[in-house]
């Protein structure tokens, strides 16, 4: 899936949330000293977090799209590079710590890219992987809905995970010791539901480019039946979202 958007357009989307998922998602990691490493890092939000605690020199982070830049501004001091999970640049025993937040479910194969999160770590240093918990996550849960309702071939976000134990065996296959998955809860706030509605128009991730690919009409019978399941929201509103998230050893 691609994500050739600005790191703005992300943050206006997505960021927003990731945002607010970060500081948890590093204290489950454990993230306090040592060199880390921000996989997938798009704009940049886990990886500001991972510099206040670490310090930008002590913190790297790749990803593939051109959101890297957007990354390089927010943490100038940081080592950003462009590549993929699945094959990150850098050799192995590289870092203490390899965090993925908001990824897993983008990659073909996920097991594969925390295996290779796990090679570019020392022994004993921790993998950690995010990614939504859909059922619980109304912004795409509810667009989705809609969308294959107008739709039926529409697919939605790509792969989903059925339960922590699902995750926690996805960490094991991928040679991991000591694997916990634990859900973590955050909710964003919109002044009004135009600003909630126009991140879709932004074109970022599976859902901005499906509404991307719909005629005019469409896409206002998508928002309408939208703004419905969303509550007919008038004025500020918080929309709440559950990540799941998966931590593991590299093997001693």
């Amino acid at each position: 899936m691609s994500f050739d958007v600005s790191g703005s357009a992300y943050d206006r989307f997505m960021g927003r949330y990731a945002q607010e998922l970060a500081p948890p998602f590093a204290d489950f990691a454990g993230v306090r000293e040592g060199h880390v490493l921000d996989v997938g890092c798009g704009s940049g939000v886990l990886t500001e977090e991972l510099a206040r605690r670490v310090g930008e020199q002590n913190v790297s982070a790749v990803d593939p799209s051109p959101m890297v830049d957007s990354c390089r501004a927010r943490v100038p001091g940081a080592d950003v590079r462009t590549g993929a999970a699945e094959a990150l640049p850098w050799p192995d025993g590289t870092f203490d710590a390899a965090l993925a937040q908001l990824v897993l479910h983008f990659l073909e194969d996920p097991r594969a890219g925390l295996a290779e999160m796990g090679r570019v770590v020392r022994a004993g240093g921790v993998v950690a992987g995010s990614t939504w918990h859909f059922p619980q996550m109304p912004l795409l849960r509810t667009f989705w809905e809609v969308a294959r309702e107008l739709a039926p071939a529409a697919r939605p976000e790509t792969q989903q995970f059925e339960t922590l134990e699902e995750l926690e065996a996805l960490g094991r296959d991928a040679g991991l010791e000591q694997v916990e998955a634990a859900p973590i809860d955050v909710s964003t706030r919109y002044e009004g539901f135009a600003e909630l509605w126009s991140s879709f128009e932004l074109g970022v991730g599976p859902a901005g480019q499906f509404y991307g690919s719909l005629p005019v009409e469409s896409r206002d019978a998508l928002r309408d039946e939208y703004y419905v399941r969303i509550g007919e929201p008038e004025g500020a509103f918080d929309l709440p979202a559950q990540a799941w998230a998966v931590r593991g050893r590299v093997p001693t």
